[in-house]
């Protein structure tokens, strides 16, 4: 489905949840309906018209500021030392390590827009079996990593 869906409500969840709940669902899908409405009897009717109606964008502007990715943040370590041999030649060390907490940032939510099978199990053009809308299913940062260097300077 291409089209911009309707906002109608806060597409951010109320409260704290759990890590793994956010990655599950990041943004709230109660929040978005089809650009054409919920009713039914537009997806399934056979009058040709009806069909204008799945080419209306919704509301929902391109950039909502309600719509965020989770925030980003890493720590980058480094410590060097440098070993005077005599005025003009030493060795200098190097220990670099990135993401030295190997603290895990999770990627940006799916924005595919698509519902999950309805309730009873049916499908339609929304609702679809394999709907990542709102998951997160990446994370933005390698894991730790350490290099180590050595230079001789004369």
């Amino acid at each position: 489905m291409g089209c911009r869906p309707n906002l109608i409500g806060d597409p951010r969840f109320p409260g704290s949840r759990g890590r793994q709940q956010q990655e599950e669902q990041w943004l709230n899908p109660a929040a978005f309906e089809a650009g054409f409405g919920s009713s039914p009897g537009i997806i399934n009717a056979p009058d040709p018209s009806v069909f204008d109606e799945w080419w209306r964008f919704g509301n929902m502007g391109l950039r909502n500021p309600a719509v965020r990715a989770p925030g980003y943040w890493n720590l980058d370590v480094s410590l060097s030392k440098e070993f005077h041999l005599t005025e003009s030649r030493y060795f200098s060390f190097r220990w670099e390590i990135y993401n030295a907490l190997n603290h895990q940032n999770l990627g940006i939510p799916n924005t595919d827009w698509c519902l999950p099978p309805n309730p009873d199990g049916s499908v339609d053009l929304v609702h679809q079996f394999g709907c990542q809308f709102g998951k997160i299913t990446n994370v933005q940062t390698d894991p730790r990593a350490m290099q180590f260097g050595l230079k001789f300077y004369w």
